[in-house]
């Protein structure tokens, strides 16, 4: 398919799976910030999220293929991806409500670190839903969080 009707095909699925769900779950691979990534944009604009969960890996600071390209701060990472899904204002506010956070690399208490310093760079949820369960980041998005 060429990138021009990706976000139409997108949309179009969307709606045809999105009618009878309570939530739509749209799961993307790439990034923003990845100069060769174009897959998430018409993702976004496709799908028009309500809510993002923002995937990052504990520490990372530069883009691993390009490593020239540094990842800026997460909380400037989250006002560009509301930002951008939002159309600058033209569309209906999305947000980033949690973060899922990669520690992986991280024996357990720096996992625990990491989280929680995410939590407070971010004010949002935050979990490594491979080792604490995702329940967390569910809660973000349907509004439970506590």
């Amino acid at each position: 398919m060429r990138v021009d009707f990706a976000a139409g095909a997108v949309e179009q699925i969307s709606m045809r799976y999105g009618r009878e769900a309570d939530i739509l779950h749209v799961e993307g691979q790439g990034s923003l910030l990845h100069p060769g990534s174009t897959a998430i944009l018409p993702l976004i604009r496709g799908c028009q999220p309500t809510h993002f969960i923002l995937v990052h890996r504990a520490g990372q600071t530069h883009n691993h293929t390009f490593p020239n390209f540094e990842i800026p701060p997460l909380p400037d990472v989250i006002h560009m991806y509301e930002a951008l899904a939002g159309g600058g204002g033209i569309f209906t506010q999305s947000k980033v409500a949690a973060i899922a956070l990669n520690t992986h690399h991280l024996d357990a208490v720096e996992a625990q670190q990491a989280v929680g310093e995410m939590r407070k760079l971010t004010n949002l949820p935050c979990a490594d839903p491979v080792r604490d369960g995702a329940e967390i980041l569910l809660d973000a998005v349907l509004d439970r969080a506590s």
